[in-house]
């Protein structure tokens, strides 16, 4: 194309005027130099004067060479744009020759290292119907006439989207394969391949008319057999069992609608800029890889708010990819945000499939459907929004379904991603408080939307990192001998494998443990955490500032995972950003400030602790053992830690193994030593003297645990003087007793006497073998279990301890009487 061209100065400046884009450049391998630093070329697919003209403005955006610029290597001049198909011709024999010429460059010269970087350019992201793929406005993406172009500048000309590849190294290539025509070639095939799945991430397969779409679900052979048994067991008609399985399917059936999202993606930009002064998002381009590369992407976040929905699919559709098909609960189904969530990719599920084996055949179906048609899926793992700011236990079911998809024959790679989603603000922390007192959740409607709506105010910033992705052939692999021989090629339905439950159990584990690999330390949480770990709730600012200079120093120079988002501020700046949200209760006196959390406030404010409380859990046990010992060695101190740590792993999902506690607690260790905390001599860590200022800052750390360790006092106490005891019991007891050290210690937290907490580490517990069973059914607590409870008791302060131990021998009263 001869982009200097009369015709060209002619258009360019209507196009600027008429278009508007965003710019989107993957990263570089961090073996290669930044985009734009070595000699580059770019490959379009097509002579689009309106790609063109989106390239040259995001390059100068990108600040990359003009495309209007040609390329001098050594004296010799190269087009710095080539094109795959060239005007009025699907022949690709002039980016072939300019690819050779490229290569041959190389061999001229070994230095040189020129990047060829593939561009897409997409008007709009419809990914058009099935059955009508030609039609005018849905071949956006393909590479349409003069005529159709001229549409699509009119009507999608506010919506583009400019994507710059990964840039591929011509220097190396030359070197391992040559310069020959074949190299070329297969050089300009693969980078025809790679704008069929840019085209694919972008906007996703091309959509099934929903009518069809239940129809060809109902006439599948798993389906069929599903109809055929409901029919027997319930002795109904078979079109009596057919329509009610076609009536599951519309329940259950998203109805995309690329054009509602566009009016969406208005919609958010205006209410994000207005409630969030920000959303910082991490490892979108190793997702962008993954779509790429042609993953069947399945995002597993962990669920806080009903906006995660919203943000999730919002960000996603920012970072250049098409939005993800959502499992919501069906209770979102109602008139009207269930039909514009289903516009947007929302399908129902219900809470419960037991007992309706049809449905759950349907279900299944469906998701197996969205997994072969290419479509990526969201789902919650947890099941439901936490209420206590803490992951919860994960529910099995939808990743018991991926796996059984994998079983189904599924061709394309199928990767689990891991998602952290925080806030400074959520909305329904007050409503969470309400019903972990007892009140029953309410029930969605219309009514309440509009009120959340009214409600919405400045909510701090907004968090979204998407952690290590789980290739599920890879993990199957690890984990099974020969699974694949439980693959059926065909249509029907496989049948479980033994080894089903006890490998999604892990998988399950794996993905909670990479959301909280992702977590996200904000002003917010962290000054939560500083000001609750204090007596009354309240610290003095200076204080408050050296603790959370205290936070930052642990969190950067001994960071849980590489993916954590730490913040890069100093303690001050945190503290200015914390103060904005209105959430602290600031009182001047003669001597300074004074910052404290009201009583009722103190109790939403552990929301936001437990989002991040798995990160400061070891080294808040550490500081424990040094206020509680005075003096330890790092052997004493890593045996301790190691001897509660399974527990802890399984309650907050860490994702570091006992045998790595050595190295973790030394690096611990030696931080606290740089921050002066805790002093190192004649082989001992001591505490600092109680008069040193940095004994409040080593006090504060350790309480960050204490409240964990009281909790496992309790139940080992308990189960010490009460057995035999049943399970259910040595749960409702434990929680009674947690609930009366809360009530005589002012303890604050929900989570403290929550059900799910007491249940999983009574859990973790029978795991470790530390609980037998008797032939009654009882709990009968194993040899162990003595040690383990008198070390932890030396690490809670003794008012407390007494408390626990007078409660329990006065519940053992009241059990006998």
């Amino acid at each position: 194309m001869a982009t200097q061209s009369w015709l060209y100065s002619m258009v360019k400046h209507p196009l600027r005027w008429m278009t508007r884009f965003i710019a989107i450049a993957d990263d570089v391998d961090e073996q290669r130099s930044p985009l734009g630093t070595q000699p580059l070329v770019y490959v379009m697919r097509s002579t689009s004067k309106a790609d063109f003209s989106i390239l040259q403005r995001a390059a100068a955006a990108k600040k990359l060479p003009d495309p209007q610029h040609p390329l001098t290597v050594n004296g010799k001049s190269f087009p710095r744009v080539m094109f795959l198909e060239q005007a009025k011709s699907d022949s690709n024999e002039q980016a072939i020759e300019e690819f050779q010429q490229l290569l041959s460059a190389h061999q001229a010269d070994p230095e040189l290292d020129i990047q060829v970087c593939p561009v897409g350019v997409f008007w709009g992201r419809k990914p058009g119907q099935e059955a009508n793929a030609g039609a005018a406005m849905t071949g956006d993406l393909d590479d349409p006439g003069p005529l159709l172009k001229f549409w699509l500048v009119l009507f999608s000309g506010r919506q583009v989207l400019c994507r710059f590849s990964r840039p591929v190294s011509l220097g190396t290539m030359a070197q391992q394969s040559g310069s020959d025509f074949k190299i070329a070639h297969k050089l300009a095939r693969v980078a025809r391949v790679h704008f069929v799945r840019m085209r694919h991430a972008v906007a996703g397969p091309k959509l099934s008319d929903r009518n069809e779409l239940m129809q060809s679900l109902i006439d599948s052979p798993a389906l069929k057999k599903a109809v055929a048994d409901e029919q027997k067991s319930n002795k109904t008609s078979a079109a009596a069992a057919r329509k009610k399985a076609l009536s599951y399917v519309n329940e259950i059936a998203a109805n995309y609608s690329e054009t509602l999202v566009r009016v969406l993606d208005r919609f958010m930009t205006w209410m994000w800029s207005r409630i969030y002064n920000g959303i910082e998002v991490r490892g979108g381009d190793n997702i962008r890889k993954l779509a790429q590369q042609g993953h069947e992407v399945i995002y597993v976040p962990c669920h806080r708010s009903h906006m995660d929905y919203l943000l999730l699919s919002y960000v996603i559709y920012k970072e250049g990819l098409v939005p993800p098909h959502i499992a919501a609960g069906v209770n979102l189904n109602f008139f009207p945000v269930g039909s514009i969530f289903r516009r947007g990719g929302a399908f129902f599920i219900r809470r419960s499939f037991r007992g309706n084996k049809l449905y759950s055949a349907v279900f299944r179906e469906y998701l197996c459907w969205l997994f072969q048609k290419g479509y990526p899926v969201e789902y919650f793992a947890e099941g439901g929004r936490s209420r206590t700011g803490r992951l919860l236990p994960p529910k099995t079911g939808m990743l018991a379904m991926t796996v059984q998809g994998m079983l189904r024959g599924q061709q394309r790679p199928i990767s689990l991603v891991p998602v952290y989603l925080g806030y400074e603000h959520i909305m329904e922390v007050s409503t969470y408080l309400k019903e972990l007192k007892g009140k029953s959740k309410e029930k969605e409607s219309m009514w309440k939307v509009l009120g959340s709506v009214r409600n919405l105010k400045n909510f701090g910033q907004g968090y979204v990192t998407f952690g290590q992705p789980i290739n599920l052939k890879s993990f199957l692999d690890q984990q099974v001998d020969n699974w694949q021989s439980s693959i059926t090629r065909g249509a029907e339905e496989p049948e479980r494998p033994n080894w089903l439950t006890p490998t999604v159990n892990r998988l399950a584990e794996t993905v909670m443990r990479g959301i909280n690999d992702s977590a996200a330390a904000n002003s917010v949480n962290l000054s939560a955490l500083a000001l609750l770990s204090s007596e009354h709730h309240a610290l003095t600012r200076e204080e408050l500032l050296l603790q959370l200079q205290v936070y930052l120093g642990l969190l950067q120079e001994v960071p849980y995972t590489e993916r954590v988002n730490v913040p890069q501020v100093s303690a001050e700046e945190l503290w200015r950003q914390a103060s904005r949200t209105d959430k602290f209760t600031i009182e001047d006196d003669a001597m300074g400030q004074v910052v404290s959390l009201e009583s009722a406030n103190a109790i939403a404010m552990t929301y936001y602790r437990n989002n991040i409380l798995h990160l400061m859990i070891v080294p808040g046990i550490v500081a424990t053992i040094m206020v509680a010992k005075k003096q330890q060695t790092a052997e004493q101190i890593v045996d301790r830690i190691q001897q509660v740590y399974p527990m802890i792993q399984a309650e907050l999902f860490l994702s570091h193994e006992t045998e790595d506690i050595a190295l973790w607690v030394s690096a611990i260790l030696e931080e606290l030593q740089r921050q002066q905390l805790i002093t190192y001599r004649d082989g001992n860590y001591h505490m600092v003297s109680r008069e040193s200022p940095q004994w409040l800052q080593l006090q504060l750390l350790g309480r960050s645990a204490s409240e964990t360790l009281q909790r496992y006092s309790i139940v080992l106490e308990l189960l010490q003087q009460a057995q035999p005891i049943q399970r259910a019991e040595l749960e409702r007891h434990s929680i009674t007793l947690a609930e009366r050290l809360s009530s005589i210690h002012g303890i604050n937290a929900p989570e403290f006497y929550d059900k799910k907490v007491m249940t999983t580490f009574i859990g973790s517990l029978k795991s470790q073998q530390l609980l037998q069973v008797n032939d009654d059914g009882q709990q009968i607590a194993a040899p162990e279990i003595g040690p383990l409870s008198d070390m932890i008791d030396e690490l809670i302060d003794p008012p407390v301890l007494q408390t626990i131990r007078q409660s329990v021998q006065q519940l053992l009263i009241e059990m006998k009487s």
